[in-house]
């Protein structure tokens, strides 16, 4: 039988200990994004979800917000993912505390930008966010188109975001975008420079790429009542 290992999972008092197991597994993946591993984000986000969406509930909640829809909380969490991921390499599991504990200003800021400018968070989330499985390389399907497919069926600000895509750009153009973005959120001091590697392109020509679809979206949302609002994201604005 394994035994229960008393970390925390928020500052809250009551909140229950972790599993050793999944204490285990944790230690594990923020060692993996800690070494760049992208799609470490997205197993944080799918193995300790529940507890990391707990903790924004809460900050949430003290800020004044109530009732925030499934769709605003799991595109906090998966911004609080990506805030975990970009300090991975300072916590420290024997001190004791979760991530999610430890980085708790950054959550907190993450909840008080949320409730100051009432938008969807996903719309940041998605571009930082990752969900190839380890091994998956960029020309094959890369992590940040991935993550948008899976979480278009569930979230209107990913559909437009794809659809929008779809029409102002192509295919090759659409993911170095989306991989820069990526690159950049993770703390890459050289986005262009990495996804350039993979696509075999000089990093002035990535940058040219990202600067005209980026343009695109701008005049379409500007155009077209139905993705008006994406000219409200990071992507674009």
């Amino acid at each position: 039988m394994i035994g229960l290992l008393t970390i925390r999972t928020s500052v809250d008092r009551r909140d229950e200990p972790v599993e050793q197991h999944k204490h285990l597994q944790l230690v594990e993946v923020m060692a993996r994004m800690a070494e760049g591993d992208r799609a470490a984000v997205f197993t944080l986000y799918a193995e300790f979800g529940t507890a990391i969406a707990s903790i924004m509930r809460r900050e949430l909640a003290r800020l004044g917000r109530y009732g925030v829809d499934a769709d605003d909380l799991d595109g906090l969490v998966i911004d609080a993912c990506l805030e975990l991921a970009s300090v991975a390499r300072a916590w420290d599991p024997e001190r004791g505390a979760a991530p999610w504990t430890w980085a708790m200003r950054r959550l907190t800021r993450l909840a008080s930008e949320f409730v100051g400018i009432h938008a969807d968070p996903l719309d940041e989330g998605v571009i930082r966010s990752v969900a190839s499985p380890p091994g998956t390389g960029v020309s094959e399907d890369p992590p940040a188109h991935r993550v948008l497919q899976r979480l278009a069926p569930r979230h209107r600000a990913c559909r437009l975001l794809l659809e929008a895509l779809a029409q102002v750009s192509t295919p090759r153009n659409r993911d170095i975008l989306l991989e820069v973005r990526l690159q950049a959120s993770l703390g890459d001091p050289a986005p262009a420079v990495t996804v350039g590697r993979s696509f075999g392109l000089r990093p002035d020509a990535v940058r040219q790429v990202v600067k005209r679809t980026r343009d695109a979206i701008g005049r379409l949302a500007a155009e077209d009542p139905k993705y008006a609002s994406l000219a409200e994201i990071s992507l674009v604005a």
